[in-house]
């Protein structure tokens, strides 16, 4: 399993949670995992077309850009802001 770790924008939808425990082999999975168990948290981190623009996913130090990106067991999944700016 994966150790998602929620950011402090999201908390308030998961009723506090830093982090969690999600099962799957695949972002996708993984992120399915998540809503499952925390429902508010649909349509706020990734739709059908992929990864919300606003919201950005590391896998460890490595940075998602798909959602059917394979995620090692035991990994770390950020769910982070996205920062823009210029």
């Amino acid at each position: 399993m994966a150790t998602v770790h929620i950011p402090t924008l999201l908390r308030p939808l998961t009723g506090g949670l830093q982090s969690m425990e999600a099962a799957g082999s695949t972002l996708r999975e993984i992120l399915a995992d998540v809503v499952r168990q925390q429902p508010k948290l649909e349509g706020r981190i990734s739709d059908a077309t992929g990864i919300l623009p606003e919201i950005m996913i590391a896998i460890g130090d490595t940075e998602a850009k798909l959602v059917d990106v394979p995620v090692p067991a035991n990994a770390d999944v950020w769910i982070l802001p996205s920062i823009a700016g210029g």
